[in-house]
């Protein structure tokens, strides 16, 4: 299996980023951050350069933060943005990586689920659901497959070419958008809120565990 590298853009990722999307991404990164004052215990995944973690930081006052990324150069930036005693930084593949049942009580996951296939995604869902806290909450931010007359053809062009950068940059093993909304109600998850942008194809979802579902 090769593994997945996101070093060598790390030095680069926010000014591309902003080169084909502007602020929209940091906005739906962000678009839910009233959600998670309240929240104490909060796993992120694949925070990458750590913008969205300086801004958790500052909204919450007090939460403690795992922050977890398989890249040692994102790491190192997030680290360098954000240096605080509050956050945990683990350099680890979120697909073999332990998360202890019922530890936090939200977990984020921006532009994340997007890199993993059907199976894995499937896989990885089934061990984070645990580690969340019944009553809590787990944000998710990423890209939608449109489907209207122009917005969807335009939407799966869009797709396509990030699909193919990232598998020849990175080497995600994803190949297509895989839809994480049933993978998540499957594992007794519920959607109550949701933030789109650019007609749709920007989206973040706030999903509760309800107490009553069981943690495993």
């Amino acid at each position: 299996m090769n593994r997945v590298n996101f070093d060598w853009l790390a030095a680069p990722y926010e000014w591309l980023e902003r080169l084909t999307f502007g602020p929209f991404l940091h906005r739906c990164r962000t678009a839910l951050l009233d959600e998670l004052k309240a929240s104490r215990s909060i796993l992120i995944l694949g925070d990458g350069d750590g913008r969205f973690l300086r801004e958790l930081l500052l909204a919450n006052p007090s939460a403690r933060i795992d922050s977890l990324d398989i890249s040692p150069a994102m790491v190192k930036l997030a680290s360098n943005r954000t240096a605080s005693e509050r956050v945990r930084f683990r350099i680890e593949d979120a697909r073999f990586a332990a998360f202890e049942a019922e530890r936090y009580d939200a977990i984020v996951t921006n532009f994340f689920l997007d890199c993993f296939q059907d199976g894995e995604l499937n896989r990885l869902v089934a061990k984070l659901a645990p580690a969340l806290q019944p009553g809590g909450r787990w944000i998710v931010g990423d890209f939608r497959e449109l489907n209207g007359s122009i917005s969807g053809p335009l939407s799966k062009f869009l797709l396509a070419g990030m699909y193919l950068f990232f598998r020849v940059a990175a080497r995600i093993p994803a190949s297509r958008l895989v839809d994480p909304d049933p993978i998540l109600r499957s594992h007794g998850l519920e959607p109550i809120r949701r933030e789109e942008s650019l007609g749709g194809f920007l989206a973040a979802t706030h999903w509760l565990k309800p107490d009553y579902f069981p943690s495993a």
